[in-house]
């Protein structure tokens, strides 16, 4: 098994059957802001408390993988080999290249291919001894081979791995000899790892300052040139190692990083004597970057050895670092030196006061602000302290009546709307509903449009629906409706409707239903309010799909467009990339990085040059589709939304073309079929892939989710419990899209059975637990509207929102009209 990070894998796929006179376009064919979300963890450890594991699920065998045999063509069996590899598949691609090798009096330029993808296919499965066989007889036996350079670097790679140090390091020099000028760094930076490990520092050392003097993208240069200090530091060259560390200020530009590279140099200087230049650093901290956890530790090192910090510096950085008793004598100390307090001294020693728990002193401290700067926008904030420092005291009915004060006696302080929230929330959580909805229909009436204002009058009008209270339900929303923007507006006409049509009254709830549909486009509200307007079922799949279309039409209709948008005056035809993105150093190197499977640091190169570029539509077009063709999704549909962003339409306007680069159904060889084996509809596969992982391989979330359908470790080996497969099954093989496809829909379909086969309780219970979705369907009943009203996670109610989303552009993208299915 591979022990290297599983990483993102080319589709030589798309170079072999283009090389072979084929085209894969067909096979491989957002407004809002994409939220690359977790799943949960294995349903037993999600189950409430009463909700016993979930029952063993009947041994599914899955669809086997083509087994290699020499009676396949070998053009058919290297593209099966090639897809395999894509999919992480390692082992099939292993054997389908051995068939092809195998195969007597084969094409030379086949069996080349077949000898290369077998040697990279053993070193992406782990198999060292084999790689290197593989890659040794590759070498041997195509000399003249373009790859040849390539093959010396993968070689190395194998070397590294069975820890055969020397030869790796020849291996990567030779690359150098016959490559030279591309990715220098990282060959340097592997051979001074191989260096270190044969216990030659002096030579690792030389190797790691050519890795940093080659060129590479800005983060992973920072990083080498921090790892390479610290390997100075190992030597005792510490000059040196402050060298780099100013190499890498003189490039970084975050604020906390920044403070903590300036920290390193100082203690560096510290450590070896030279203590007035090592202050001065740390004192340059303080003076930069003094809200940082290294101001706190500077601050400490040069009090300590006596040197002075201004009493106002010290209660900052205290008070950043929620140090607040020292925050607290030492802006006491600046008030008593000054003889004065600023607003801002005055909010940070309140707020410190409330936290070491004196909230007498913290609500005098802020009615000292509140007396003496009445004019100064810090006055309302000092109310709304006063407020919550009430609240965290138990005095809730004191809190109420400081925020509704505030409201009231001020209207014009910008801070009453938030303070009538506040009021109208606490009244909420005592139960005193009747107070909670007066209170936020004033809000809505003092501060209309306001965002507290909406959130108010949804919260206040929500809560009065739950209650039984339609009527004031009713006004809260109409009050929203005509008040509100965007998505609160859609939501309000929403449920306007739906209370017209428990009434009766059908004219009138469809004219709310058409307000909502055009209030905020391809917004969830808008397109909930549109399937109701065209009786379709939440998530209710077309009549039938299309992965096929005529693309050489609709790309000349795309570049149409694109010309017509951002006045474009090339001729030609616009995809391919311009000679200056050709040229341009990050690409070339991306594009060799991704010949010696260096996925990860070929994505940086990448998208250092697209962010670069993202203000040129036209090289974010290119790149787009060039980011696509060499199986970089992510980049690709990030460029793609840009394009589109800055264009400013919405789905439904965007060119085809151009939209499906956006909303792509990568994969559909691994969807497909399972999606049909577990009767879950695809487009909802793909929309869910989308969501988790933006069609990523080896993305990761905070909670640890990981792959395309971001499993996370407890549910994919549950998942392998209930398939029997694969055969000792590791937490690695998750990143293999083979496998996670497979695991995520099977998931997916299993929690589809523990909710009624609601598709949006589903959603719910992949991202927040199928016991948390039990829960909230028992309470909402089946009704999305008031089940996603329901839902307890923020977060998992804007997943299930998104999905909606992106769901109803794959359904207007593939989906074919009832008439047209044929």
């Amino acid at each position: 098994m591979d022990t290297r990070p599983t990483r993102l894998l080319l589709p030589a796929l798309l170079l072999i059957l283009a090389m072979l006179g084929c085209n894969l376009a067909n096979i491989t064919g957002g407004d809002k802001t994409v939220i690359v979300t977790a799943t949960p963890s294995s349903p037993d450890l999600l189950a409430t408390p009463d909700q016993a594991a979930p029952p063993t699920v009947p041994y599914v065998t899955p669809t086997p993988p083509p087994v290699p045999t020499s009676t396949l063509p070998p053009d058919v069996a290297l593209a099966d080999a090639q897809l395999a590899l894509k999919n992480g598949d390692f082992v099939t691609a292993v054997d389908l290249f051995e068939s092809v090798i195998g195969q007597p009096n084969g094409d030379p330029q086949i069996q080349s291919m077949a000898a290369y993808g077998l040697g990279e296919a053993a070193l992406r499965e782990g198999l060292y001894d084999q790689a290197a066989a593989a890659l040794t007889e590759f070498i041997r036996d195509y000399p003249d081979d373009s790859r040849l350079p390539q093959a010396h670097f993968l070689r190395g790679d194998a070397y590294l791995g069975l820890s055969e140090w020397q030869r790796a390091i020849e291996d990567f020099k030779r690359y150098l000899e016959l490559r030279p000028g591309i990715i220098d760094s990282y060959a340097h930076e592997r051979i001074g790892d191989a260096y270190l490990a044969l216990n030659q520092p002096e030579q690792s050392l030389q190797s790691y300052a050519a890795a940093a003097a080659a060129t590479r993208a800005l983060t992973p240069l920072l990083a080498l040139r921090e790892r390479l200090a610290a390997s100075y530091l190992n030597a005792g060259q510490p000059q040196a190692a402050v060298e780099q560390y100013d190499a890498i200020l003189a490039e970084a530009q975050n604020g906390p990083y920044r403070a903590s590279i300036m920290y390193q140099a100082a203690q560096v200087l510290l450590n070896n004597g030279d203590v007035a230049n090592g202050n001065m650093r740390l004192q340059a901290i303080i003076r930069d970057h003094p809200t940082t956890y290294p101001a706190y530790q500077a601050m400490g090192i040069l009090l300590e050895a006596g040197l002075r910090i201004d009493a106002y510096q010290r209660g900052l950085i205290a008070y950043s670092n929620e140090d607040y008793q020292a925050a607290i004598q030492a802006l006491n100390d600046h008030t008593s030196e000054t003889g004065t307090a600023s607003v801002e001294v005055l909010m940070m020693l309140g707020r410190a006061y409330r936290a070491v728990g004196n909230s007498q002193a913290a609500n005098t401290t802020f009615q000292t602000v509140i007396d003496t700067y009445p004019t100064d926008p810090a006055y309302g904030e000092a109310w709304l302290e006063q407020g919550r420092t009430l609240f965290l005291m138990g005095d809730t009915a004191g809190a109420i009546q400081k925020y509704t004060a505030l409201a009231t006696e001020h209207p014009d302080v910008p801070q009453g709307a938030e303070a009538l929230w506040r009021a109208g929330y606490l009244y909420s959580t005592q139960n005193d509903l009747d107070n909670a909805l007066a209170t936020f229909d004033i809000l809505g009436q003092t501060f209309p449009g306001t965002e507290w204002a909406q959130e108010g009058l949804f919260m206040g009008a929500t809560l009065a629906y739950n209650a039984g209270n339609t009527g004031q339900a009713a006004q809260l929303f109409s009050q929203l409706a005509s008040t509100g923007t965007g998505e609160h507006k859609a939501a309000a006409y929403l449920w306007v409707a739906r209370l017209y049509q428990s009434d009766g009254k059908e004219d009138l709830a469809r004219q709310a239903y058409q307000a909502a549909a055009a209030a905020d486009p391809g917004g969830y509200y808008s397109l909930r309010a549109d399937d109701l307007l065209h009786g379709r079922a939440p998530f209710e799949p077309p009549p039938n799909v299309a992965f096929e279309f005529d693309d050489a039409a609709q790309l000349a209709e795309a570049e149409n467009w694109l010309r017509a948008t951002f006045n474009i005056t090339q001729e030609g035809m616009l995809y391919p990339l311009s000679a200056e993105l050709e040229a341009d150093p990050r690409l070339i190197r991306g594009r060799e990085l991704l010949a010696v499977t260096d996925y990860e640091d070929a994505e940086e190169e990448f998208e250092a040059l697209r962010r670069d570029r993202v203000d040129d539509p036209l090289a974010t077009y290119q790149l787009a589709i060039y980011l696509r063709d060499l199986g970089l999704y992510r980049l690709s549909i990030t460029a793609a939304a840009t394009l589109l962003t800055d264009a400013g339409v919405t789905s439904a306007e965007a060119p085809d073309y151009i939209e499906r680069l956006r909303y792509p159904i990568y994969y559909a060889d691994l969807v497909l079929p399972a999606a049909d084996e577990y009767d879950v509809d695809p487009l909802l596969i793909f929309a869910l892939i989308r969501q988790e992982s933006l069609f990523e391989g080896f993305a990761t979330s905070y909670a640890a989710a990981q792959g395309l359908m971001q499993i996370i470790p407890d549910t994919g080996e549950w998942i392998a419990n209930q398939l029997g497969w694969p055969e000792n099954y590791q937490n690695r093989d998750v990143y293999r899209p083979y496998i996670n496809v497979e695991y995520g829909i099977f998931y997916l379909s299993w929690v589809m059975d523990q909710v009624q086969q609601l598709p949006y309780a589903a959603l719910a219970g992949y991202n927040g637990g199928p016991g948390n979705a039990i829960q909230w369907l028992g309470i909402s009943g089946p009704d999305l509207d008031l089940f996603v009203q329901t839902i307890g996670f923020d977060e998992t109610r804007t997943y299930v929102r998104r999905i909606y989303e992106q769901y109803s552009v794959y359904r207007d993208l593939y989906g074919v009209p009832a008439a047209s299915a044929s």
